[in-house]
């Protein structure tokens, strides 16, 4: 009998455990496949302000209009927690935004993207140290290595002199690292007692408000900007936020924080193969090696036991319960 639970208990693990880590293949997949877009769209048509605002403030305005018919409980919320949202919003989604392109335009989409995507060295040693969650074992150390050394070459290419960080860039690029990992470990901790569309219309509901701030709706009408435009700016605010960060999130409540930090440096792989398809930017053989190792590490964290959120798995009935 206790054979027969413990097994069950491993399957109900591991189905688990492999929704979360599809929930994030689909979210870095969407984030770095919009990577290239976005460059495009600051490159050729629009300000780097208008589009990380307008990413964050349809996306809300989806939600809300959407919620507000289906289903009002997912505006519930602990008072308690509204403050913490708000500091997501605004520093976990909207600072991460306009920091990372803010670094691109300044020095290079190499730099920002081997910059920020060092948050996930940040994310392991808080939730080890700091959050105690998560133990820093063999299988994670080797992970977390793979992962930022084929990221470096994924990105690079081997080549120092694509790493350019300069002027405001100095600020903006680690800033952009240590607010992506804030971004992690807040939307980890709110999970715990709030659902995942809640969290997100709270979240986007703060970001909107504090680009409202920043750039008013009568900048934004006084840009003249077409029917065309706005179509862009709906479509890119689904693909590159909405449906990410849903699945983001999703993935995040079943796995812990350690291995979501890490896998999400796929991003950056996704993102240069993509800009090879899109923009038909180059992609030579060591960047393929760099995008091998980055997978590796995705691999090794898939087959690792200890993958799933350890809430989660205390939810899962026992042997001893039986």
């Amino acid at each position: 009998m206790t054979s027969d639970v413990t097994k069950t208990n491993s399957t109900i693990h591991r189905s688990h455990a492999l929704r979360g880590f599809i929930l994030l293949l689909i979210a870095v997949f969407f984030w770095g496949s919009s990577a290239p877009i976005g460059k495009y769209l600051i490159v050729t048509r629009f300000d780097t302000l208008i589009l990380a605002q307008t990413r964050t403030s349809l996306t809300f305005i989806l939600l809300l209009l959407y919620f507000l018919v289906k289903d009002r409980s997912v505006f519930k919320i602990n008072i308690t927690d509204l403050w913490k949202l708000g500091v997501l919003g605004v520093v976990g989604i909207s600072l991460t935004n306009y920091t990372y392109y803010f670094t691109a335009k300044e020095s290079s989409v190499a730099t920002a993207i081997l910059v920020q995507y060092s948050a996930p060295v940040w994310v392991v040693l808080y939730s080890v140290f700091v959050m105690k969650e998560d133990k820093l074992d063999r299988i994670t150390i080797i992970s977390l290595i793979f992962a930022l050394i084929g990221c470096y070459f994924a990105v690079t290419a081997g080549s120092m002199q694509r790493i350019n960080l300069k002027g405001w860039a100095m600020i903006t690029g680690p800033m952009s690292a240590f607010t992506f990992a804030y971004q992690i470990v807040a939307t980890k901790q709110l999970l715990k007692r709030n659902s995942v569309w809640t969290m997100l219309v709270y979240m986007f509901g703060f970001s909107a408000i504090f680009w409202l701030c920043v750039n008013s709706p009568w900048d934004i009408v006084a840009k003249n900007y077409t029917f065309n435009d706005w179509g862009i700016f709906w479509m890119f605010a689904i693909v590159s936020i909405l449906i990410p960060q849903t699945a983001f999130a999703s993935g995040l409540k079943l796995l812990n924080v350690s291995t979501v930090g890490i896998v999400s440096i796929l991003e950056p792989v996704i993102a240069i193969v993509a800009a090879f398809f899109i923009l038909g930017e180059s992609l030579n053989i060591i960047q393929l090696w760099g995008a091998v190792l980055v997978v590796a590490a995705v691999g090794f964290l898939q087959a690792h036991p200890m993958g799933m959120n350890k809430t989660l798995w205390k939810s899962i009935p026992s042997a001893k319960a039986e």
